[in-house]
């Protein structure tokens, strides 16, 4: 079975304050001629990372994660150049905030306890669309991504126990993907356009001075098995590592190749900053679209997927940790449930290439059509032709009702993606973020 037979959508639950819970015709053949070449986009600079398109972990053992992007980051002791481990294989996630890593990859740093405003160690839930979830404690650490070294970043260190997991963390039944076969990869690596996980008002919700009754169930202190409600300083909550880079720290650009139909593996990068380099500049013909509630509209097929008032609609999200485009569309057959790598019945398989029209618009008043395509996903997860490409373009799925449209990473091959973050000093002539643009 490979992992693109499971739907993955690493978009936040976003839990806003005194809210609700809400999200980060045809023609032609189903599938391409595979690939047995890597395709590679890259820049270059201290502010760059690399990231691949190439399985991930876990496609040693033939389970191959479709349409993930991955790469690597130091962590070291908070100060030191020399107590330090790199953690390869970290899903690069627009859609949510935070480095992740598993405890047994940072267990002999003895990285240091994050407190919550009570004084306790403090513990991180997240939980993502896809109706998972990851826990365990904050810890300190300094982060090193490409060239540039974020200091003392508070991160979440996965637990490898199931138990003791708060019941409004788990939501009772959950899956806790604490594991690099469940999850995929060795960690995440959060950089969308909210600096802290705590979303709402700049992590203020999660602040012991919100003056709420209740904190949104993000961040726990425990005694033994039991775990209550904590409040954590906007500073010790959960942080995307890229604003506290010491420049380059307003955002990031994801570079990915073209990919026709799907291939092998493609090679790109992630770059830092936004107007702060020769090689981060906006580019002219890039499209901005500022964010409400971090959401957008997509209008599709006489629908608005769009953030509604006081945050309550069903909006669009650009994540590229959701390894498909994800939308609700009756129109278009979904695959089976028995088939012989397992339940498909989550993605769209048309009897031929649907070619399809969408257009983005921002709370600013831009707007933009975007063409794609959407293929049969048995077909390409069971053809001998596809069945081991890492990477899909084609590849959707349908998003269950209240869910929106979410542009996951095949909207990202040979496009760049920019992604602002929320408080960062942007160049002139900018926005002020949250936005994205491409």
């Amino acid at each position: 079975m490979t992992w693109g037979v499971v739907v993955r959508r690493f978009s936040f639950l976003l839990l806003l304050a005194g809210v609700a819970w809400i999200a980060g015709c045809g023609g032609g053949g189903s599938t391409q001629a595979k690939s047995t070449t890597t395709t590679t986009t890259t820049s270059s600079g201290s502010n760059v990372m690399a990231i691949s398109v190439d399985g991930g972990p876990t496609a040693t053992n033939g389970s191959i994660y479709e349409n993930a992007a991955f790469a690597t980051v130091t962590v070291c002791v908070p100060g030191s150049t020399s107590n330090c481990t790199t953690i390869n294989n970290l899903l690069v996630d627009t859609g949510s905030v935070g480095l992740r890593v598993f405890q047994s990859a940072v267990s002999s740093l003895g990285l240091p306890a994050v407190k919550a405003s009570n004084g306790v160690a403090a513990d991180n839930c997240v939980t993502f669309v896809d109706g998972t979830y990851l826990w365990g404690p904050v810890e300190q650490a300094d982060v090193e991504m490409g060239g540039e070294t974020a200091k003392s970043v508070p991160i979440q260190v996965i637990s490898s126990s199931n138990t003791g997991v708060p019941t409004a963390c788990s939501n009772g039944g959950s899956t806790n993907e604490n594991t690099v076969a469940l999850l995929g990869a060795n960690g995440i690596l959060g950089v969308g356009t909210e600096p802290t996980d705590c979303y709402y008002d700049g992590g203020s919700a999660c602040s012991p001075t919100s003056g709420l009754s209740s904190p949104p169930p993000l961040y726990f202190t425990c005694s033994g098995s039991k775990c209550s409600l904590a409040t954590v300083t906007v500073a010790n909550q959960v942080t995307n590592p890229v604003a506290l880079l010491p420049t380059d720290n307003n955002g990031v650009i994801v570079e990915l190749p073209a990919v026709t139909g799907s291939e092998a593996t493609v090679n790109g990068s992630l770059v830092f900053g936004i107007g702060t380099e020769s090689n981060n500049q906006l580019s002219s013909s890039a499209t901005v679209f500022t964010e409400t509630c971090e959401e957008f509209t997509t209008d599709f097929k006489g629908t608005s997927y769009e953030p509604g008032s006081s945050c309550s609609g069903a909006g669009s999200f650009i994540d590229s940790g959701s390894n498909g485009y994800f939308f609700p569309d009756t129109s278009i057959p979904t695959c089976p449930k028995k088939t012989t790598v397992g339940d498909l019945s989550s993605w769209y398989c048309p009897s031929s290439t649907e070619s399809l029209t969408a257009t983005n618009s921002g709370a600013n008043g831009s707007s933009k059509t975007t063409n794609f395509s959407v293929a049969n996903a048995e077909t390409l997860f069971t053809s001998a032709s596809t069945d081991s490409d890492a990477a899909m373009s084609q590849l959707a799925g349908a998003n269950p009702s209240g869910y929106g449209f979410d542009w996951g990473l095949p909207f990202f091959y040979g496009v760049h993606v920019y992604n602002a973050i929320d408080g960062q000093e942007m160049p002139s002539g900018t926005p002020a973020g949250p936005w994205w643009a491409y």
